[in-house]
């Protein structure tokens, strides 16, 4: 089991993804399935003795996850900022951007979307 502190920094990882693809505080709080007063706790490196959810805690290794295959594509850094905010017909996104999966479904089909683009990425053929 994760510790507050670790749990708070992988929190806090993901926040600073999501704020590097230009998402709001308002969206990122949806996202991540925070309330606003958590997001700002996540702003402060000092504090970390909230623990999080099993939910919230599997958003932001998904976040994460999404990131690194994202910066593992491009090297661009629009694409980089803007590759989650398109829309994208691989499989499993039916259209919807990585925001929209991520804003608009459960953690299970994230998690489906994410195995499914992963392997894509990883087998493009």
């Amino acid at each position: 089991m994760m510790s507050a502190k670790e749990q708070h920094e992988a929190l806090q990882a993901a926040v600073r993804m999501l704020f590097s693809w230009g998402v709001d505080p308002a969206r990122t709080t949806r996202i991540l399935n925070v309330d606003a007063h958590s997001l700002e706790g996540l702003s402060n490196p000092s504090s970390g003795n909230e623990l999080y959810t099993d939910d919230q805690l599997c958003r932001a290794d998904l976040v994460i996850g999404f990131g690194e295959i994202i910066s593992a594509l491009f090297q661009n850094p629009v694409n980089l900022r803007n590759f989650a905010s398109l829309p994208n017909k691989n499989a499993g996104f039916d259209g919807r951007s990585l925001l929209d999966v991520m804003e608009n479904c459960d953690t299970t089909e994230w998690q489906c979307v994410y195995m499914t683009f992963k392997a894509q990425t990883m087998n493009p053929w």
